[in-house]
């Protein structure tokens, strides 16, 4: 972690009297959760990465050409 965000973190845990455990668990919680799907949602084999939006965050996906050229290597390697 940054040093610049752990000390914005802190000075959150302060401000509103929290631990810091807990407002770096809020901070990390929206990439736990984009992992969390991608393991479950994505298919390999068929190469099936769907997009994921995370609300005040951002869109994450996979474009078509990116898709397109693992399905090609995958395929190469079987």
């Amino acid at each position: 972690m940054h040093r610049e965000i752990k000390q914005l973190l802190k000075f959150i845990a302060l401000k509103y009297d929290i631990p810091f455990s807990e407002v770096q668990k809020v901070y990390e919680a929206p990439f736990k959760l984009q992992v969390d799907i991608m393991k479950v949602k994505c298919d390999r084999k068929s190469a099936n990465f769907p997009s994921l939006r995370i609300p005040y965050f951002g869109v994450f996906y996979s474009p078509k050409w990116r898709r397109d050229k693992y399905f090609k290597k995958n395929n190469e390697n079987i």
